[in-house]
């Protein structure tokens, strides 16, 4: 399958965005997070886009590979917002959850993306290997979080947490949820799995 990255949205001239594939991209986002990926239709996301079938069918082949494009350019780019620095400072870290929770069209792309990848082969080994570098880049940004850190708790492997906290994280976006999370609660979580206790203010 065939799937323009990020750069490729650029156009020859000057570096600036396709605009007509800077709508369809927006469009399918809003479509796909509030209809999920089955009952999202090419044609409702043109019409969102004010664009014809025909354009659709110069950027993209099918629905599967849009939602692939969109996953990349938005969530993918999304998931990787987390630095050392926000690891070691509680508030920081919980501005960050605050962010993501914010985001009903990012959390409800997620809950299109996992219904895909449930049923199209080439969705699920296109996420089997994201899942496998974003769990790497977590684990590697809880390690050098570390290495920052005073905390002398017992530590568990930074694979492990980084899986944890992906799982947590996973489960919290694409199941609803009534009422807003305790971020601050959720963020403590994290902070124990990281460190091996709870981080004073």
């Amino acid at each position: 399958m065939k799937v323009p990255n990020s750069d490729s949205t650029r156009s020859r001239a000057g570096g600036r965005r396709d605009a007509t594939l800077e709508r369809l991209v927006d469009a399918a986002q809003e479509t796909f997070a509030e209809r999920g990926y089955r009952a999202a239709n090419i044609h409702e996301i043109c019409a969102r886009a004010d664009v014809g079938i025909g354009t659709f069918y110069t950027h993209f082949d099918d629905k599967r590979e849009l939602l692939q494009h969109v996953f990349v350019d938005r969530a993918v780019s999304f998931s990787s917002l987390l630095r050392p620095a926000d690891v070691l400072d509680h508030h920081r870290l919980v501005a960050c959850l605050r962010s993501a929770v914010d985001e009903p069209a990012v959390i409800g792309l997620f809950r299109a993306w996992y219904e895909a990848v449930l049923g199209e082969p080439d969705i699920a080994r296109f996420h089997a290997e994201w899942r496998a570098s974003t769990l790497k880049d977590v684990a590697a940004t809880i390690a050098e979080a570390r290495e920052r850190s005073p905390s002398d708790g017992p530590r568990l492997d930074p694979a492990i947490v980084s899986w944890t906290i992906a799982t947590l994280a996973r489960e919290m976006g694409i199941h609803d949820r009534k009422g807003a999370p305790d971020l601050d609660a959720l963020a403590r979580l994290f902070e124990g799995l990281v460190f091996g206790g709870v981080i004073a203010d």
